[in-house]
């Protein structure tokens, strides 16, 4: 799943559910959860893909558009905003985990996956380029349940 998606399902976790004790959690298994659903991924391998310059610019991009997503929470100021913003954080965070993978790889070096990045990877069964259809619709739906925790 896109990052801006699971920050957007984190975000709804903590605007909706308002209880750190239980969003903050909640927000981590989001990740897992969507990463399970069928979602966009390009048909070529991964250590190709992510020597490109283009996935280094659509990483820019996504982190571009979680800024923005925070940057919004705290304008528009909604009650639970701050949690809705670290739980933005924490939905996407685990894909932090994958820096060591990326670097390795652009750097042209071997790089060997350990049991968690074998668990992530596992959880992804249906990377291919129809997912955006899942992608787009998680957006909209997303937004649409969010928008009514931002209006005044």
């Amino acid at each position: 799943m896109t990052a801006i998606n699971h920050a957007l399902t984190g975000a709804v976790i903590g605007l909706v559910v308002g209880q750190p004790l239980l969003a903050l959690p909640m927000a981590v298994v989001s990740h897992y959860v969507c990463d399970a659903l069928p979602h966009f991924g390009l048909r070529m391998s991964n250590k190709l893909k992510l020597k490109t310059n283009g996935f280094r610019n659509y990483l820019i991009v996504e982190a571009a558009l979680c800024f923005l997503l925070v940057v919004m929470l705290a304008v528009l100021h909604p009650a639970n905003w701050l949690l809705a913003a670290e739980c933005a954080f924490l939905a996407a965070a685990p894909d932090f985990l994958s820096i060591n993978r990326y670097l390795t790889t652009r750097a042209g070096k071997h790089w060997k996956p350990g049991l968690y990045s074998k668990f992530a990877g596992g959880i992804q069964w249906f990377e291919r380029p129809i997912g955006a259809v899942v992608e787009v619709a998680w957006l909209i739906a997303a937004i649409i349940v969010m928008a009514p925790f931002l209006v005044r």
